[in-house]
């Protein structure tokens, strides 16, 4: 087993078992200074950029941390749902050239907005301070942030 361990994080590599299928490649890029520079795996990219790390999936969506900010693009769910409903202050709801969006406030701050088209797709999902969690099924549940400074889209 190899262990590398920088800036409070550590990765850990063991052997496969003798009779595991490996299916795709992963190879990762160290600096001179042992500091992590970019992995592919599984059709996965992952980047060190300044103040933070980007991955990308192999669908285009683009995952972002920055300097404590996460920022999530190309990622159309296939529906959005609210953790808890107690902790919306308002909704609001508009339509725009035939789409439909909601705009749900929550309370302490943070808001989403859910644009949806006339067939019930979800178009677009936008929203600052607020957490979500995305299932198999590209389904995604939201709830209100912590802190003011968080972006997700």
């Amino acid at each position: 087993m190899s262990n590398h361990k920088k800036n409070d994080v550590t990765i850990e590599c063991e052997p496969a078992p003798p009779r595991l299928e490996v299916e795709a490649e992963t190879i990762v890029q160290w600096d001179d200074q042992g500091m992590f520079m970019e992995a592919h795996s599984y059709d996965n990219f992952v980047e060190r950029s300044e103040g933070g790390v980007r991955g990308i999936r192999p669908d285009g969506v683009t995952i972002s941390m920055i300097d404590g900010d996460i920022t999530i693009e190309n990622l159309i769910p296939k529906s959005v749902g609210i953790r808890d409903i107690s902790e919306i202050e308002s909704l609001a709801v508009r339509t725009v050239d035939q789409t439909r969006i909601y705009r749900i406030d929550f309370f302490d701050g943070g808001d989403i907005e859910v644009a949806h088209s006339q067939d019930g797709q979800v178009k677009g999902f936008t929203g600052r301070n607020f957490n979500q969690t995305l299932n198999q099924n590209n389904e995604a549940i939201v709830s209100r942030g912590h802190s003011a400074n968080h972006q997700a889209h």
